[in-house]
Order: C-alpha cells, then sequence, then structure tokens
C-alpha cells in the first residue's frame, strides 16, 4: 500500500484542492489518503471532511515539514508519497508508477518529471532544469515533484527536516544518500501563481536569492517570511503558536 501525506495549510485559495481530492480518489492501486491540516480561515477543513476516503489530522503544525513528518508517523503504506498541495499527480495511473518503481529493490526514492499550469518559457526551462539536470547532479527534488520514498527510509532519517522553507532540499540531501532518486515517467502539473501573481522574473529572481541565502546560512525563518510576504502559504505565523498536534483532533 501507497499512503499519500497532503499537507494542508488555506487551501482552497489557488483552486487546487478539489481538483487534487478527484485526481487522488480516481488514482488506481492500494492507497491510504492522509490529509494533514493546520487550522485554516478559507474552509479547507470542512471541504476535506465531506471526503470519508480521506484520514483528517487536524494539526497545530505551523509549517509544511512538521505537517508532512506528522503524515509519515501516521501512515501504514510500505512507501510514502508527499504531495505538494498545489500541484496534481498524473492521472489514475500515479501511484502505480510509485509501487512498479519500488519492486525494484535498489530504489528507494524519487519523484515526478514536472510541469506548471502556465505556459512562460522560464517556466517550461525551470521545469526541465529540476527534471533533468538537479536530481542527477544534486540529487535533489522539490517537493512539486511529489517525492515518494520508502516509509523505513523516511523515518530511518528522522521524517522531514523541521524547517520552514528548503526542507525539501534537505530531505533530498539525506535520501540522496542512498541513491539518485529515480525519475518516473508521469508529469505532474504545479501551480504558478506565485509567478502569475508576482511576475515571472521578480519570482525567479526571488527564488534564485533565497538558494543563495540558503548556503550562506541564513536563518530559514527570516528566509520563508521573504519567500511568502506575509500570504501564509507554507507557514502559519500566528502569535502564541506553536507546532505539534491537537490533542484528541484526530478524525
Amino acid at each position: 500500500m501507497i499512503s499519500v501525506v497532503l499537507p494542508c495549510l488555506n487551501e482552497l485559495r489557488h483552486g487546487y484542492l478539489p481538483k487534487i481530492v478527484e485526481n487522488l480518489l480516481a488514482q488506481r492501486g492500494e492507497k491510504e489518503i492522509i490529509a494533514v491540516v493546520s487550522p485554516s480561515q478559507d474552509g479547507t477543513l470542512e471541504v476535506l471532511t465531506q471526503v470519508p476516503q480521506i484520514q483528517i489530522i487536524e494539526s497545530a503544525a505551523q509549517n509544511r515539514a512538521q505537517r508532512l513528518s506528522i503524515g509519515i508517523e501516521a501512515s501504514q503504506g510500505e512507501a510514502v508519497l508527499l504531495h505538494h498541495p498545489a500541484t496534481l499527480l498524473p492521472p489514475e495511473k500515479a501511484l502505480t508508477l510509485v509501487d512498479k518503481a519500488l519492486r525494484d529493490p535498489l530504489t528507494m526514492w524519487g519523484g515526478f518529471r514536472h510541469q506548471f499550469d502556465w505556459d512562460h518559457w522560464l517556466l517550461r526551462y525551470t521545469s526541465w532544469y529540476s527534471t533533468t539536470v538537479r536530481p542527477r547532479s544534486a540529487r535533489i527534488l522539490y517537493l512539486d515533484h511529489c517525492i515518494f520514498a520508502r516509509r523505513s527510509l523516511l523515518l530511518e532519517i528522522g521524517g522531514v527536516p523541521d524547517m520552514d522553507i528548503f526542507e525539501d532540499t534537505v530531505l533530498s540531501q539525506r535520501l540522496g544518500r542512498y541513491g539518485a532518486p529515480v525519475m518516473l515517467p508521469g508529469t505532474v502539473i504545479t501551480s504558478a501563481r506565485r509567478f502569475q501573481s508576482r511576475g515571472v522574473y521578480r519570482q525567479a529572481v526571488l527564488n534564485q536569492t533565497l538558494k543563495v541565502m540558503y548556503h550562506l546560512g541564513i536563518d530559514p525563518k527570516w528566509m520563508n517570511r521573504l519567500y511568502e510576504q506575509r500570504v501564509q502559504i507554507n507557514v502559519a505565523y500566528g502569535e502564541g503558536a506553536e507546532a505539534g498536534d491537537r490533542p484528541a483532533s484526530k478524525k
């Protein structure tokens, strides 16, 4: 069985959540779907509770990394797919592709080819680079490739690093010690909302600036505040908020 972990925080704004739910329910193969939901003000939880096939964990987790790790701990599958909250898996066959890949005992982790939902030459290049070059040269996949891995390996390395940003980079570096990621033939589709709202070139410059700051060791919390600019896309910056699960709130 493959466990799909979907981290959620105010996910209705970009319009992907209903499509993600429909996509996941139509996936072939034995699966469990776990949605880890931080307090949201847009009806995210209400939408998910209408779908009985989804196991919901309400959590006070402040960032996406914490939500993913909570889902990994709760999962029961032999493999876990970490689902980006604004990305669609290949229709119907995604989980069967993961299952087929993991039948090879040498395959430990991997992801899907990538494409944005908005056509622009720079975004096409970004997807090509992140699919073709970065996994081979650096063994790094970002979460919007919908990273999958053996559950035992994810637990062995301690789950997803508790960082507000670049948690997928550090996760890939840790997984990469066990081998290069396997790129599956299916293509995921990711929302280009950040590029559309801020401008393609402005967002691209910000992304590259943040990568330099990451390598310089700048505090991830500060970097993510710059990245999100108070929009709270991945992180809930609330006064007095603490990380962790809410007791007795699992559905």
